[in-house]
């Protein structure tokens, strides 16, 4: 079966076709109805990889790195979608053809060392690189990124990896569900469960912290602060349901969060935030993030900040003795076949506003016009329909 993808290599992105190659007996191929872009899938594209780190492809085995792998050429970008089930392989029970189902990132093998702790963001299934999943004119191999590759009209991925819905919201809609809408909300209300009542302190206001900002509201938080430089976001933010907003370029978001918080007095650090939460993808905000918080505060981190040599410190004292716990959040510490069905319902009965996250759509050959629309934040929230 022959399909279009779009190839983002250095020359710049091109519309190929393929040959889908023989499906391993795990595997579902989804035709893609709507993917989202994100800042992750523009830093897998641009950014270098560490220093010192070879290529890594995935034998269907996939192990955790230490460093993230620097992504091969032949492969299709792309990691969160919502679309119809076309094929499956042999040993897939759990989905049929004809199914709408959600893709995502997580494996959720249910079987390793930690998802059967119930650390399912932390399956050692997980993978950036899919095995060869089709074949170019010329004969090369070409992989899915997280075993996903959703940049194209088929995405060929595992059955662990897809969730089925049934949802009249908007495919723009279902598929920010898939990734970011997990990830903030997941981290509100599932990584740290915020306590009604606390003050919460978000850095970054793009699509994952405004699911975040979102979830907060929902939770109960009496306070919640949005740090972000762009003014548009900023507005956004407050739409959200955040109570301030502080722009860092005009002063010092760590001492505006503490004064917004109040003292709670305590032999260390009363000022600041119950809950942190960092989407700015920057190390230096990791490092604002925990400042923020206040003693016995959490502090989770959903950006990553993948550039060679960056590196997060804390001051030693205050933090062996300030009590503040620091989570990290992928794709919201959910168990998807469970959690991405609720995540629907609370955007059907308009508790989540993802009109707001959803605001432009690209047919699959624009897909390089929104990489660089997101990376120039020049919009909120992109999606690519290969149907268009």
């Amino acid at each position: 079966m022959r399909f279009q993808a779009m190839m983002c290599k250095e020359s710049g992105e091109q519309l190929e076709t393929l040959e889908l190659l023989p499906l391993r007996p795990q595997e579902v191929v989804v035709r893609v109805q709507a993917t989202n872009v994100g800042s992750a899938d523009v830093l897998s594209i641009d950014a270098p990889p560490p220093p010192g780190t070879a290529d890594k492809v995935a034998d269907g085995a996939s192990s955790v790195l230490p460093t993230l792998p620097r992504l091969p050429a032949n492969i299709i970008h792309g990691h969160a979608a919502v679309g119809l089930v076309e094929h499956v392989g042999s040993a897939v029970g759990g989905v049929k053809v004809g199914d709408r189902v959600l893709v995502t990132s997580s494996a959720n093998c249910g079987q390793c060392h930690f998802c059967r702790r119930g650390r399912m963001d932390q399956c050692a299934q997980n993978t950036m690189v899919s095995p060869p999943i089709a074949c170019s004119d010329a004969g090369g191999e070409v992989h899915g990124n997280s075993y996903v590759g959703s940049f194209a009209e088929l995405a060929v991925t595992r059955e662990t990896q897809v969730t089925t819905i049934f949802s009249d919201l908007p495919l723009e809609q279902l598929a920010l569900i898939s990734n970011p809408v997990s990830t903030g909300v997941g981290a509100a209300l599932v990584t740290a469960p915020i306590q009604a009542g606390s003050i919460v302190a978000v850095i970054g206001c793009g699509p994952v912290g405004l699911s975040y900002i979102m979830a907060a509201r929902l939770a109960g938080a009496s306070r919640i602060i949005a740090v972000e430089p762009l003014a548009q976001r900023r507005q956004a933010a407050l739409r959200c349901g955040a109570t301030d907003i502080i722009d860092p370029r005009e002063t010092d978001p760590v001492a505006a969060v503490q004064e917004l918080s109040g003292d709670a007095g305590g032999e260390m650090q009363g000022r600041g935030a119950d809950y942190v939460f960092e989407a700015a993808t920057d190390a230096r905000a990791v490092e604002q993030a925990w400042a923020m918080a206040r003693s016995a505060g959490h502090v989770v981190l959903a950006g990553i900040d993948i550039r060679p040599g960056a590196m997060v410190s804390f001051p030693a004292a205050p933090f062996a003795l300030g009590g503040k716990v620091i989570h990290v959040c992928q794709q919201g510490s959910l168990i998807m076949r469970r959690d991405l069905p609720w995540l629907i319902r609370l955007a059907e009965r308009g508790q989540l506003d993802l009109s707001s996250l959803a605001q432009r759509s690209y047919g699959l050959g624009e897909t390089g016009q929104a990489l660089r629309d997101v990376s120039n934040r020049a919009v909120l929230g992109a999606t690519v329909l290969p149907g268009i």
